[in-house]
């Protein structure tokens, strides 16, 4: 156990404005998961919260509503949804990454594009989980469901999950990815595909995670932040100048690729 992909270097795309960076992604996951639904495969997406990720997929919404994609919705049947991480919340409350996400864009999926409700993958609500650990272990167990040992590389083989296309990630201005906090030991975990935060220094305090390996076991992992206040933490982990315990975003790789979606004041402290 705790065998690592091999990740590529992060590229960086620099954007005006939180919409322009927002409406791009969201024409780029399309465009991904458009291609890879064509393959006749099981596709699998890792959703981020926070104000640009649910921004992400208000303009994804808005791109299919408004027939800019410019080409057909293909047949959703074997997209699968999953998320970077989540708030031990009651289930409907509107704090949480699934719920948000629901309102933006999963509800508009179900009810006109055929995406079947059962391939959304929320991780459990405090109804469902006694515990960050139980809730944990229970989205571990929904993964394995899905995983596909024998075309995997060692790290999924170990984890038992399944091959994400895209992995999505906000960074907070502390370098936190996903519920990997600076500090904490989840940062370091390799056995195991999610980690439960008890303590998190953000608010709540209870939080499911991903695992860094399952991160970087991905095919693309597209991190996507704005704000000057995140400018510090953009830089820090860009550089990588700093281990994973103290900026988690460092960690933000994938195997093919690696991009960090930026607006302007979050690459405000970036060489040029």
């Amino acid at each position: 156990m705790g065998s690592q992909s091999v990740t590529t270097d992060p590229v960086t795309a620099v954007y005006p404005d939180k919409a322009q960076l927002c409406d791009d992604v969201a024409a780029k996951l399309l465009d991904v998961i458009t291609s890879e639904l064509a393959s006749e495969r099981l596709v699998h997406v890792a959703l981020t919260g926070g104000s640009v990720g649910i921004g992400v997929l208000a303009a994804l919404s808005s791109r299919l509503e408004g027939g800019a994609s410019g080409r057909r919705v293909p047949d959703l049947a074997t997209l699968h949804i999953w998320w970077g991480d989540e708030r031990l919340l009651p289930e409907r409350d509107t704090e949480r990454n699934a719920q948000q996400a629901t309102d933006a864009l999963l509800d508009g999926l179900v009810e006109s594009y055929g995406l079947p409700a059962e391939n959304i993958h929320a991780m459990p609500s405090s109804e469902d989980a006694a515990s960050p650990e139980v809730g944990a272990q229970q989205y571990a167990e929904e993964l394995a469901r899905y995983a596909s040992d024998a075309d995997a590389d060692a790290t999924r083989r170990d984890l038992h999950i399944p091959e994400f296309s895209v992995v999505l990630l906000g960074v907070g201005p502390d370098g936190h990815i996903a519920s990997l906090f600076p500090g904490k030991d989840s940062v370091a975990v390799t056995d195991a595909p999610t980690v439960g935060e008890e303590d998190s220094p953000k608010p709540p305090p209870e939080r499911v995670s991903l695992t860094v390996p399952v991160i970087q076991s991905s095919r693309r992992v597209w991190t996507v932040v704005a704000g000057g206040d995140k400018a510090e933490a953009v830089a820090a982990a860009l550089s990588a100048q700093m281990p994973a315990a103290q900026i988690p975003a460092v960690t933000a790789r994938g195997r093919d690729e690696s991009l960090w979606h930026l607006d302007s004041g979050a690459a405000s402290l970036l060489s040029r």
